[in-house]
Parts: C-alpha cells; sequence; structure tokens
C-alpha cells in the first residue's frame, strides 16, 4: 500500500509543548502507514535529534543559524519555504501546520500556491506576550483566514486565537488533545522515593515547574511567590526545568533575592515522568495558554499543581487542578500552594480512556488523515 506523505512544520523547534506534540505523533503513529518528514525553519535544541532519528524521521531544518527574533525569522524563514517546497515539487500529501499566531499563515499560504492540496492549521496557543504581537497577529487573521482547508485546536481558546469567527462559531475544527502515554506518568511511591534520594530532597518540600524560560510562562512572578513560602517552610526548594531566553535575567533574580540556595535551574530533562512523582506542588502561572502538556502529565501523576486562571479550565481533568488568578496578592499564592502541599496522592486512570491518552488521540488523528485522503 502506498504510503501517506505526512509533513508536521514548525516554526521554532524547541522543547516545549508542539515539539511535544510532534514527536508523540511521530512515536506512536503507524509509520508503515505514513511517509514522515518534520520540517521547521529554526532548531533552537538537539533534544530530539537523536529520538527522530531511532524512529526513522527527517528533521529539515530550512535556516540552520538560530534566530530568535520572530520577524527577522519570519524574513528569512518564508522565502527557505518557498525554496523547499520548489524543490519538493508538490509531493506532499498532508501537510500539517503546527502554528502559535496567524502571521504563519503566510506559510500555509504557499504551500496552497504550491499546490498542497491538505493544508492543516493546528492552533496550540491563545494569547501573546505583546500589544504589538496581538495587533499583527488580529491583522493577520483579517487577510489569512482562507489559507488552510482543515482546522485543529488543543482548546476552544486556541481555536477561537487563530481561526476565523465562522470557523470558531460553527466548531468547523476537531479538538486534538495533548495526549501522553498515560502509563508513564502514573503516581509511584518507589520511583518517588529514588528520585527523592537521588537528589537529596528527603528533607524538603518540593515545587516545581516544567516550562520555557520566556514571559508567557511568568518565571519571575512564580520566583517571587516561592519567596513567600519560604517564609513558612525555609527548607522549601523550588526546581525550575526547562531552558530559553530568560534564563540569565531569571538566575540574577534569584542570586539578588539571596535564592541561590533554594532556587534549582534543572536544565532540559528527558524525565519528566519521574520529575513529577517527586515533586510535591506543581507551579504554572503563566500568563495565557493554548492547553499545556505538562499540567496534563501533572495530573496523570496525581500532583497537586497550583495555576493561574489564564489556563484553560478544559485541561482541569481531575481534583487536583487549583486555580488562583494573577491580580491576587503574593501571599494568597503562597498560602495556597503551601495548602495544597499536603493534598494525598493516588495512582489515577482517569484519563485512560479519554483524548488525553496517546493512544486515543493517535487513532483520532489517523483517521482524520485517513479520511481527508479520500477527498
Amino acid at each position: 500500500m502506498k504510503k501517506i506523505k505526512l509533513t508536521l512544520f514548525e516554526d521554532k523547534f524547541g522543547v516545549g509543548g508542539i515539539e511535544k506534540f510532534i514527536y508523540n505523533v511521530c512515536s506512536n503513529i503507524n509509520r508503515e502507514k505514513y511517509d514522515i518528514r518534520v520540517v521547521v525553519v529554526n532548531k533552537i535544541t538537539n533534544y530530539y535529534d537523536d529520538l527522530l532519528n531511532a524512529l526513522g524521521i527527517k528533521l529539515i531544518v530550512l535556516v540552520p543559524k538560530v534566530e530568535l527574533n520572530p520577524i527577522k525569522r519570519f524574513k528569512i524563514g518564508l522565502p527557505a519555504f518557498k525554496n523547499y517546497l520548489k524543490n519538493e515539487n508538490n509531493t506532499c500529501d498532508i501537510m500539517h501546520f503546527n502554528l502559535s499566531d496567524s502571521i504563519d499563515l503566510l506559510y500555509v499560504r504557499e504551500a496552497k500556491k504550491m499546490g498542497i492540496k491538505r493544508r492543516i492549521v493546528h492552533s496550540h496557543n491563545s494569547s501573546a506576550t505583546s500589544t504589538l504581537k496581538k495587533i499583527i497577529h488580529y491583522t493577520g487573521k483579517i487577510f489569512l483566514v482562507n489559507e488552510p482547508n482543515y482546522y485543529l485546536a488543543c482548546s476552544s481558546q486556541a481555536a477561537k486565537w487563530l481561526f476565523s469567527r465562522k470557523v470558531y462559531t460553527k466548531k468547523e475544527y476537531m479538538f486534538v488533545r495533548n495526549a501522553i502515554d498515560t502509563r508513564k506518568y502514573k503516581f509511584n511511591t518507589s520511583i518517588r522515593k529514588r528520585i527523592r534520594e537521588k537528589y537529596h530532597w528527603d528533607n524538603n518540600v518540593i515545587y516545581g515547574e516544567v516550562a520555557r524560560f520566556n514571559k508567557q510562562k511568568n518565571h519571575k512572578f512564580l520566583i517571587e511567590v516561592f519567596q513567600q513560602i519560604l517564609k513558612a517552610q525555609p527548607s522549601a526548594k523550588l526546581v525550575l526545568v526547562g531552558e530559553g531566553e530568560l534564563l540569565d535575567d531569571l538566575k540574577k533574580q534569584v542570586n539578588k533575592n539571596k535564592l541561590d540556595n533554594s532556587v534549582i535551574f534543572f536544565g532540559v530533562s528527558n524525565n519528566v515522568s519521574e520529575l513529577l512523582q517527586a515533586f510535591d506542588v506543581f507551579m504554572l502561572p503563566s500568563l495565557y495558554e493554548g492547553l499545556p502538556f505538562v499540567l496534563v502529565e501533572s495530573q496523570a501523576a496525581s500532583l497537586p499543581a497550583l495555576v493561574s486562571d489564564t489556563v484553560t479550565k478544559e485541561v482541569n481533568l481531575t481534583d487536583y487542578v487549583t486555580y488562583c488568578s494573577l491580580k491576587l496578592p503574593l501571599d494568597v499564592w503562597a498560602k495556597k500552594a503551601i495548602n495544597i502541599s499536603k493534598q494525598s496522592r493516588k495512582e489515577n486512570h482517569i484519563l485512560d480512556s479519554t483524548g488525553f491518552n496517546i493512544d486515543v488521540m493517535v487513532k483520532m488523528l489517523d483517521k482524520f488523515y485517513t479520511d481527508i485522503c479520500k477527498d
């Protein structure tokens, strides 16, 4: 049987939720049925290189030189994408665009011009960090609404953010949840004990976050909350897992406030599932989110989480999520965090039969791909 040629596209390939989604699709979908390529403008990490290579999936980087400025990256990325499409000679059956804002719909327009018949736009975000970015985004939506012909979203907020009013209000899109391998994350006391012993956390209450160090994730606020927590729990630790452009600024903040012995910059980890077992509270005070992968993971691990009320309620799947307004004082956040650190944990099966389970999600996506290829 002829394989379906599937291209998964992203602008900046790092270690966030979109990358995790792409890798989860690649590693769980039937690769005997699909010929998969991952095409990105920039690659800012080598984290997935070996993982994708082991799957036999080609990762194509259009612009090798990393450009962190999104406007500059777009200016060099769009011509590189045009050249890629010309060289491919329209051999792609499905191009699945994983996007955060409307300016990247110009990539979809180029695919349309080159005759790519099935152009999926998948919305993974729900806002932007500046007024200028929002203006550019909403302007782009007006002029680029007709470039895709299939629509996917991780949440209703993400759909509203990127899709036209017609597509959103008439629900002409499909939810594709940020799914995980729930078996890998289930709460396990043995793993918890081993990891806490390994990092000498036995006598500490561990507050943790797994996120890119950027403005959206609001780490500055989190560190200020943690300062309040330390007043009641002097031996507490804040473990920050990830990398990003604000890392140096956050380290300066920690050093200035003499928190070096209490805040741990853990770096990128390939054992997040085990770290979640060892944490006592997961913290996510994001300014906005599409639908955060890591909050699905933390719930699968029965880990109490304190999150900002800007995070969609669609990710609230268990009794382990507590919402708090970013408008409330730091000490209110601290008190809530301390309270939920005492919440008991037990093995959780609630996600197993939902679209948040990787097996369920991939089966749904496979059917969707197969159906649109009949057109």
